[in-house]
């Protein structure tokens, strides 16, 4: 599988298997830093060969590539559903549908879904004259082989000479935690709230504990992330890389990021509108 977005490109190899009890996953980044992905259920283990760190983290079951989007009311209230024909991705036949936004608010995404199947095989998200900011597909696929247990279970207990960082994650309710979107932001629904801890970079430093909501349009997700601002480590930014908009900013005594694959208005209007209860 490959992904580019911004003038970076990786490519990953996956190995996927669920049998309704159990979901198993391996991912292997191809390029750039080593890195490796290993998922039991909502478990997850990221795996840091060369500064020998693994970090444990929970996830809650959250749309994502290759996992086509139901066509429920949410999103056809914020995008308009066009088929585009017939096509081949990875050696398989695919339908194309691009779903074309009804506002300014986010961008439109053209995907390849696997005939038979449904599968996801390829995703584009498209800029307001139709550029691709940001690819993922699949370059070769093959169905109906088998990822043995062992080989994603073993290497979770396997981990001498690994620095083993665990991350928790509580789901916790948004404005119990003293926080309310004061504006909602067309079309974007919460979908989830969690108090969790964040790894530094590559897991090296100290973990932080952070809030996070999730919001949902049926198509993307933007994450507002919360915790106490400190002045040594927190810089105001604002940028776009590809897709994805990110913006940090203080609010009183508190530090808010806010990112996601819509356009920078769009990220701007989830700060504006987040307020302290």
């Amino acid at each position: 599988m490959t992904s580019s977005g911004g003038g970076h490109l990786s490519s990953s190899r996956i190995s996927r298997v669920s049998d309704g009890r159990q979901r198993l996953e391996r991912i292997e980044l191809l390029n750039g830093q080593a890195r490796q992905q290993l998922r039991h259920n909502e478990t997850v283990l990221t795996l840091w060969p060369q500064t020998r760190v693994a970090v444990f983290e929970t996830e809650d079951a959250v749309a994502e590539f290759p996992a086509l989007p139901s066509l429920g009311q949410r999103l056809l209230e914020s995008y308009e559903a066009r088929p585009l024909g017939q096509d081949r991705v990875a050696g398989m036949d695919v339908d194309v549908v691009v779903f074309k936004p009804k506002d300014g608010m986010r961008y439109a995404q053209r995907l390849w879904a696997e005939r038979g199947s449904g599968l996801l095989l390829r995703a584009d998200v498209l800029g307001p004259r139709g550029e691709v900011l940001e690819s993922s597909a699949f370059t070769e696929l093959s169905f109906g082989g088998k990822l043995q247990p062992d080989s994603v279970l073993g290497p979770m207990k396997r981990l001498d000479g690994y620095r083993v960082l665990r991350l928790p994650s509580q789901r916790v309710n948004f404005e119990s935690e003293g926080w309310t979107m004061q504006r909602a932001v067309a079309g974007f629904h919460l979908v989830g709230c969690a108090r969790r801890a964040l790894e530094a970079s590559m897991g090296v430093g100290d973990a932080r504990q952070v809030l996070q909501a999730v919001y949902s349009d049926g198509l993307t997700h933007v994450s507002v992330f919360v915790e106490p601002f400190d002045a040594q480590q927190h810089r105001p930014m604002r940028t776009s890389l590809g897709a994805t908009s990110t913006l940090m900013n203080r609010q009183g005594e508190w530090w808010i990021t806010v990112v996601g694959d819509v356009p920078m208005p769009t990220i701007q209007q989830f700060e504006a509108g987040l307020q302290r209860r």
